[in-house]
């Protein structure tokens, strides 16, 4: 039996050595993440890992070596108080164990008596049902891009499971930004229609006078601009998939006429006479509450319970923190090799503000941070001066830059104290208030041009004191 242990620190080196040894085991040691990998690369997969925590090895930065396709290897993690902080997250990770680091040698020895025991046991129960392999479900932890090893996301997979195989309509509810087309796409890809078109049809993105062309299709001359004959949604989707999205922004018209369509599987294309037949399967989503929304008029009831056959709730972001450091680790891998930069980790300061942020722009948010934070760092780690969280400075430790706003001010009058204090804030480094601000250096440029010379025309108010007038200068 092969097995590789990780203590940086070294305090308990010999201990293990002594207990290992006695049990028959190949052991190697290391003392860095990187000598992890480099001896699990030279030497091939072991039986066991165990791994040691440090002030200075988080579980954070550890969890990025555990990559996704090798997470089922038993790991034993041991801690103490000081490398506590991500330890939920990590000892949800299959394979991995963690305990809390024993303070004697007996107890150490009975913690390895242990994990030998459960590695043998997972021996015998592969060569058991050695064979051919099915393809990995949902519960797995990645489906359709959809990556998350908590409870809230795995409850989401059960479900993608249990619905995919049948034809019943699925209605996905959430925040904007929580992965709702992810789902809708997992449902399809794991369904008998895979090899059928899977057609989106987002609603905020299409005008109102538009809507039933695109559901329907038009015939040529049915209003200004038909030049042609053209195929609506519900004729591209037969035989696959039909997912709209937003479909609380469609009128009470349209409403009425799709629900007709799902009633029937019928439809008349706008300015056509012939009903057409389709057979797909309708997967709707919504951020808004569509039983709320049928309380107030602003949707059919009798609609609402045929779309919402079955209902999938998407978690928030900020309800499920433990999958943050494994979304963040896929985004740096994503954009590290799409932008070309060497990017291998996060500091624990930035892994641990990530964690803590609330997240109101949810996974989309998450993932915008990661990228301007590969296009921002200039060494191979991400710290947290490359992070921007909007409204999460204060939470960074830096100081709280808000500005009192009195009756009387115009909104150019905001804008310019807003755009003052930051430069302030920043030292009068523009190209970093440009970052901040969010917008180009050139426009910022611009705008203090404008105020400087708005403050020097014969019609300008007095500089109050407080204002950094000195940053005015171009």
């Amino acid at each position: 039996m092969k097995t590789l242990v990780l203590d940086e620190s070294l305090d308990i080196s010999e201990d293990l050595h002594r207990l290992l040894a006695a049990r028959g085991t190949d052991t190697a040691f290391v003392c860095s993440p990187h000598e992890l990998q480099l001896a699990e690369a030279a030497n091939g997969p072991v039986d066991l890992r165990i791994l040691n925590l440090s002030p200075t090895l988080s579980a954070w930065e550890i969890s990025r070596y555990l990559r996704v396709g090798d997470r089922q290897r038993p790991t034993l993690v041991l801690y103490g108080p000081e490398s506590s902080l991500g330890i939920e997250y990590l000892s949800s990770l299959p394979g991995v164990d963690c305990v809390e680091r024993p303070r004697n040698a007996a107890d150490l020895g009975a913690l390895v008596d242990r994990a030998l025991a459960r590695v043998q046991s997972a021996g015998r129960v592969a060569q058991a049902t050695a064979g051919p392999q099915p393809l990995p479900a949902p519960g797995d932890g990645v489906v359709s891009d959809i990556i998350g090893q908590s409870s809230q996301i795995r409850d989401v997979f059960a479900k993608i499971e249990k619905v995919a195989g049948g034809n019943a309509n699925v209605c996905i509810a959430g925040e904007s930004g929580t992965g709702k087309e992810l789902i809708a796409r997992a449902i399809h890809h794991n369904s008998p229609r895979r090899d059928r078109p899977l057609v989106t049809l987002d609603c905020t993105a299409i005008p109102e006078g538009l809507m039933e062309s695109h559901l329907f299709g038009h015939v040529r001359g049915s209003f200004t601009g038909a030049v042609e004959n053209r195929d609506g949604v519900f004729s591209l989707a037969h035989t696959g998939t039909l997912f709209i999205d937003e479909i609380s922004e469609l009128s009470l018209a349209l409403q009425a006429k799709l629900l007709r369509v799902i009633q029937t599987r019928e439809f008349v294309k706008v300015g056509g006479t012939r009903p057409l037949h389709t057979d797909i399967r309708l997967v709707t989503a919504s951020n808004k509450d569509l039983r709320r929304a049928v309380e107030d008029g602003s949707f059919r009831e009798d609609l609402y319970y045929r779309i919402a056959v079955v209902m999938i709730q998407t978690p928030a972001l900020r309800d499920r923190r433990g999958d943050i450091p494994l979304l963040v680790e896929h985004f740096l891998d994503k954009f590290s090799s799409a932008h070309r930069k060497p990017i291998r980790a996060l500091t624990p300061h930035a892994m641990e503000l990530l964690t803590s942020y609330q997240w109101p722009g949810n996974v989309r948010q998450l993932e915008n941070c990661i990228e301007q934070a590969v296009v921002l760092c200039e060494g191979d780690v991400v710290d947290v001066d490359a992070l921007w969280l909007g409204d999460a400075a204060p939470q960074r430790g830096e100081a709280d830059t808000s500005i009192r706003i009195r009756s009387g001010l115009t909104l150019r009058d905001v804008e310019q104290q807003y755009i003052l204090r930051t430069l302030q804030e920043t030292g009068g480094n523009r190209t970093r208030a440009a970052r901040i601000l969010g917008i180009s250096l050139r426009c910022l440029q611009y705008k203090l041009k404008a105020y400087a010379e708005g403050a020097a025309g014969p019609s300008a108010q007095p500089a109050r004191a407080s204002e950094p007038q000195h940053l005015l200068g171009v």
